[in-house]
């Protein structure tokens, strides 16, 4: 529905539409600034809607990078996955986008999550292995079973 949805503790929701249309909104996750940050697979975009319902939108350089995965940093960015321009990207909470590729080629990285050690890890889909990414954006990659 290009919507972001918000529902209080007695089940009533409210819908929130998205600038652009057809966006694809995929991953959603709570930023430092205490907004919800939120990727927009389809229109190659990264959201954010405050508290109020207000949403701005942020355009990741890589075309048809296909913003996947996101999840709040230890560094108070935001990290997502581009699976299809094989990056991995950070967002700050002015909006300022950095991506570095990681390592395999065509690795297709989709689901990222803040791992104990303070580093991100993500899932490369295409090629079955298992990246890591720190806030110092050095990539390491692990082999699948």
């Amino acid at each position: 529905a290009n919507n972001i949805g918000r529902i209080d503790i007695s089940g009533n929701v409210t819908e929130f539409p998205i600038k652009t249309g057809s966006s694809g909104p995929t991953s959603i996750a709570l930023g430092s600034d205490g907004a919800l940050w939120f990727t927009e697979q389809s229109a190659n975009q990264i959201g954010r809607i405050d508290t109020t319902g207000s949403v701005s939108e942020y355009p990741v350089s890589t075309t048809g990078s296909a913003p996947t995965g996101l999840v709040a940093g230890p560094d108070g960015a935001l990290w997502f996955t581009e699976q299809s321009g094989n990056n991995i990207g950070r967002i700050a909470t002015d909006g300022t986008i950095t991506e570095t590729t990681v390592l395999t080629t065509a690795a297709g990285p989709t689901g990222i999550c803040l791992g104990p050690d303070g580093a991100l890890w993500f899932t490369e889909s295409n090629v079955g292995q298992i990246g890591r990414i720190t806030t110092s954006f050095t990539v390491n990659e692990f082999p699948g079973l």
